[in-house]
């Protein structure tokens, strides 16, 4: 939806679980180019809203999949790591209604690409614009026969998950919600 959504060549798509590999064209010297930034939210990683927007464009690296999945590609891409990473700090719902998220804050690939160009742009309609197609398929999908998804974390905390949860999990909760109180 993200490369339907911009510019024809604004939104490279590079498939794999480690990078680069010798079939992603061109990508070596993106990821070395100084304006290159990784969105992910490591111990180093700065608020987006920090970075200069005036004298700068940025070519912004997005990793799609599931946390897990996010996490071993950053493991297993040293390039990646040389990278100015980024985080965006935002209170946002997710609007992928039709997917369980994992907590409250998640929001999907698209989403956060969204919201992180139109923080990059200072321009609020470009996330409104980009996930326009997201809020359609789930309509589509809700009049269909789908149902709507709490979060995971919700789902726990309500006692109303299905699944028995970890030690560390729990571990996790309990302290996020000691720190809520």
């Amino acid at each position: 939806m993200l490369q339907l959504g911009l510019a024809e060549n604004k939104c490279l798509i590079f498939k794999g679980k480690k990078f680069p590999q010798p079939k992603h064209e061109d990508l070596q010297i993106l990821l070395s180019q100084p304006n290159t930034i990784l969105l992910y939210p490591s111990k180093t990683s700065v608020d987006i809203k920090s970075l200069d927007y005036e004298d700068n464009s940025y070519n912004i690296v997005i990793i799609d999949g599931t946390w897990p999945q996010a996490k071993a590609i950053y493991a297993s891409s040293p390039i990646l790591h040389n990278l100015q990473q980024i985080k965006l700090l935002s209170s946002n719902t997710s609007s992928y209604i039709i997917r369980t998220q994992p907590t409250e804050g998640c929001l999907s690939t698209l989403e956060t690409a969204a919201e992180a160009l139109s923080q990059l742009e200072r321009e609020p309609q470009y996330k409104e614009q980009l996930i326009k197609p997201l809020h359609m398929l789930c309509k589509y999908q809700l009049e269909n026969g789908a149902v709507t998804h709490q979060s995971k974390e919700f789902l726990i905390k309500t006692n109303m998950y299905p699944k028995l949860i970890g030690k560390r999990l729990s571990k996790l909760l309990r302290s996020s919600h000691d720190n809520v109180i």
